[in-house]
């Protein structure tokens, strides 16, 4: 009895103490494992602890068994941080955590080696001291990732630290253990990883492929090593006194303490990867893994392109062209659709004189109202608060024929991921444009970089109904069932024209639940109802699904846009005048 109070009161005295400790704990509450581990590291880093190399073997202990619980609060991240801010700060926080808890206790175990220069025991830990540091540097890159968050250059300053420490005791390439999974593992081999998920990231990897990506990395940097010496003109190169990460080569002189990284073994088995999934795709282009290997194979092409030492960039949609300014924005296919709806259906009204007490005043004084056209501007801006992104406008970096740059406040790109909707109009200005979420890049602690692909400059908000075959007992016309209405949801209907001759695109983007491959609908606005069904599936997310439009008749033409906003048709001959 007196042994188990010692382990209550000291779980972390040695590995046995650690291991005991950790068995006392339901396998079945993650969080609660979480809190009492954060906790007692926090306890081990303090200044007045009492750390030996004992406690150091059980902290590696600890770590080595923490692998099930950082894989079920990742899988809980990925899985459910789209429901809810909350949720994916509540998740995001726990797995931050995590990895800062160990490494404040490592860095206090640090300074106790350095300490004890002579002592064969602390110096015989460094070795996997600094492994484990480098792993939960590359595991704090990587949460940091979740959310567009780049490393500041002091964390790239440590990371090299690291690395320059074990390079200057010969132990770079000491084999090491790799934990409770079993194998072994190097301090460059782990340095490589952390270099390499950061490179192959330009802010537009979603959680799950950051997740994908960093698992595959393991295997991917196995023939991979740092060396003094180019092996070709064109190679990688990393300086440990910069702060900064890889880099590729250029014509210019390099100074300081470089190391080079031949990147072709890891571009090869990346185009393999390429090349059977294009294979797969081509031969089996109508199966039900076709829509993941086409992601898969779209994902593996910008990671070949990222780490091919032959720098080849994709051909631009479109030149961009600097500009300034900013924009009105509405977040997420809810917000969007909601607003123009509103204004369809009530728009803001033209204030009549008289039918208020300061109306009245004003047209007896004055004969007329003085500022009507500024109370308009005021309630439909009172509208537009209820709907816009938190924060205020966004500022326009630059803009090509398929896209902006633009920077948002951190209040709103904090609720934006890859895919989300985005509705943009110039500030003070009518016509909205339509796009998606990219790419995404946190700048600094107030502002984020944000890439749009847009997919529409015309928008407008409809009611869909369900138009469903009459059952048995239903009449029928001329032999042809008739239909009913069925439920009734909202959508936004898109018109893209790339140049003005150009003809409409059209298009639709709906709840993903009420999407299915030529399901027939009546469109409805409050000028017009048109039928209609929906075509190829051009994009889905988990809330919204974009597909192209069809006429319900197939003799039918399409309806026009102009039909659809309830806007005289221009003829040809008038609109190239």
């Amino acid at each position: 009895m007196f042994g188990f109070s010692k382990n209550v009161r000291d779980p972390l005295a040695d590995p046995k103490s650690a291991e005991r400790w950790l068995a006392s704990f339901p396998t079945n509450d993650p969080l609660t494992i979480h809190g009492e581990l954060v906790a007692e590291l926090g306890r081990v880093a303090e200044a007045a602890a009492r750390r030996s190399p004992q406690r150091l073997e059980a902290v590696f202990y600890l770590d080595h068994h923490c692998a099930g619980l950082r894989k079920s609060l990742t899988v809980q991240y990925i899985e459910h941080a789209t429901r809810s801010s909350k949720i994916e700060h509540q998740l995001w926080s726990a797995l931050f955590d995590l990895t800062q808890a160990f490494l404040v206790a490592y860095y206090a175990f640090a300074r106790e080696v350095s300490h004890h220069a002579q002592s064969p025991k602390w110096q015989q830990l460094l070795p996997e001291l600094l492994c484990r540091q480098i792993v939960h540097m590359g595991l704090d890159a990587k949460i940091r990732l979740y959310r567009y968050e780049q490393w500041i250059p002091a964390k790239w300053a440590e990371l090299h630290a690291h690395f320059s420490l074990a390079c200057s005791r010969q132990i770079e390439r000491a084999q090491l253990p790799r934990g409770a999974g079993g194998g072994a593992t190097t301090i460059e081999h782990e340095y490589l990883i952390a270099l390499l998920l950061q490179l192959m990231n330009a802010g537009n990897m979603t959680a799950r492929h950051l997740e994908w990506v960093a698992g595959e990395l393991d295997e991917w940097c196995a023939p991979l090593r740092l060396s003094l010496e180019p092996s070709s003109v064109t190679s990688f190169y990393v300086d440990l006194g910069a702060r900064d990460g890889l880099r590729r080569r250029t014509p210019a002189p390099l100074e300081g303490r470089v190391l080079f990284l031949d990147t072709r073994p890891l571009h090869s088995v990346l185009m393999q990867n390429v090349m059977m999934l294009e294979q797969k795709i081509k031969a089996q282009p109508l199966s039900d893994r076709t829509p993941k290997r086409t992601e898969q194979l779209g994902l593996l092409t910008k990671l070949a392109s990222q780490v091919d030492p032959e720098f080849k960039p994709f051909a631009r949609r479109g030149e961009r062209t600097a500009a300034a300014g900013t924009v009105d924005a509405i977040v997420g296919f809810g917000k969007i659709s909601g607003y123009l709806r509103e204004e369809e259906q009530i728009p803001v009204p033209h204030l009549e004189a008289g039918k208020s007490f300061g109306g009245t005043m004003e047209l007896a004084v004055f004969g007329r109202t003085r500022n009507e056209a500024d109370k308009r501007i005021e309630l439909s801006r009172r509208r537009f608060a209820q709907f816009a992104a938190p924060g205020g406008p966004w500022e326009v970096k630059d803009v090509s024929q398929t896209g902006f740059r633009l920077l948002a406040p951190m209040s709103v790109a904090n609720m934006v991921t890859l895919g989300t909707l985005a509705a943009l109009r110039p500030h003070g200005q009518t016509p909205w444009t339509l796009g998606i979420v990219r790419r995404m890049k946190r700048m600094t602690a107030d502002r984020a970089e944000i890439g749009l692909q847009v997919i529409a400059n015309t928008i407008v908000g409809v009611d869909l109904v369900e138009q469903r075959k009459g059952g048995s007992d239903d009449y029928s016309v001329d032999g042809e069932a008739t239909t009913i209405n069925g439920r009734t949801f909202h959508g936004l209907f898109l018109a893209l024209r790339k140049r003005e001759a150009d003809s409409a695109v059209q298009s639709l983007v709906v709840p993903a639940a009420e999407y299915q491959p030529a399901k027939r609908l009546k469109l409805m606005t409050s000028k017009t109802i048109q039928p209609i069904r929906f075509g190829r599936l051009l994009e889905q997310q988990p809330d919204w699904v974009w597909a192209t439009v069809e006429s319900a008749d197939h003799t039918a033409p399409l309806p026009s846009v102009n039909s659809i906003l309830g806007t005289p048709e221009v003829p040809p001959a008038a609109a190239n005048e």
